[in-house]
């Protein structure tokens, strides 16, 4: 009960410190609590909590020229089927086998500020909203697939990556993928788009710009998970993200390469 009030305590800080750190999405964080080899999973009647922290090198927003230091927090709990964390929201895998993994979520879309950037002045804030969705993760051997459909009142997204993990050592595991998001016309709109009042407000620094459906960027992420104990564990993350599409060409993106690096440490409950 002690490591569940925990938890919810801070998913509950956590909007409120994404607000003043302009917080962006980064795809080569851990997404599950895997236990170090050799140890075997968790009782279904029993939770796995994960805590921790780090720290991570981010552009300021999507298209960015700036990029900057932030503290990244690490929580995610699970029981049976039932999941809850902050990167893959609250969601219920109706799968009992692990190498195939389908259900659905709720999860915060992602929020833009615009004190984030000087580029960002006059478009306003993009404030938290609900998105409801389903996943679907296969794995074979040391390859996987994820796969997932969100949508909301920003508009609706899917993501699609692949990739394999590979047990280094006992202690550690190497992660190497690819990731591919889509946007539709109003997803894609409301994160690139400029409307005339917003060119306006921008001082003439934007100009009006309509974004279209379409794939809005592809990634390459490698991660390095090392487990100290039963416990403790670190993992370090590489990501480059190049833009596409409507994304790419909006008056708003600088840079369509972006790059991040992340490194945090957690401890298993």
């Amino acid at each position: 009960m002690k490591h569940w009030i925990l938890l919810a305590a801070g998913m509950a800080a956590l909007p409120a410190y994404a607000q003043r750190a302009n917080t962006e999405p980064i795809p080569d964080l851990p997404l599950r609590n895997v236990p170090p080899a050799g140890e075997p999973a968790p009782a279904p009647s029993e939770w796995n909590v994960t805590l921790g922290g780090g720290m991570g090198y981010v552009p300021r927003y999507e298209g960015s020229a700036n990029d900057r230091l932030r503290f990244m927090p690490l929580l995610e709990a699970s029981k049976g089927h039932l999941f809850i964390s902050p990167l893959r929201g609250i969601g219920y895998n109706f799968s009992d086998d692990r190498s195939k993994e389908y259900g659905v979520r709720l999860s915060l879309g992602h929020a833009r500020w615009e004190n984030a950037d000087a580029r960002l002045k006059g478009m306003g804030d993009i404030r938290y909203s609900a998105e409801g969705g389903a996943f679907l993760n296969l794995r074979f051997g040391p390859w996987y697939i994820s796969s997932g459909l969100t949508t909301g009142i920003r508009g609706t997204h899917a993501e699609l990556g692949g990739g394999m993990g590979l047990p280094v050592s006992s202690a550690d595991r190497l992660r190497l993928g690819v990731n591919l998001n889509w946007g539709n016309g109003k997803y894609n709109q409301t994160y690139f788009g400029v409307n005339d009042q917003q060119a306006l407000a921008s001082g003439g620094v934007l100009t009006a710009y309509s974004a279209s459906a379409g794939v809005k960027d592809y990634a390459l992420t490698a991660n390095w998970a090392h487990n100290f104990g039963k416990q403790w564990f670190s993992s370090t993350g590489f990501s480059v993200k190049r833009l596409a599409g409507s994304a790419a060409n909006s008056p708003l993106t600088v840079r369509r390469t972006l790059s991040s690096a992340n490194f945090l440490l957690g401890y298993r409950f």
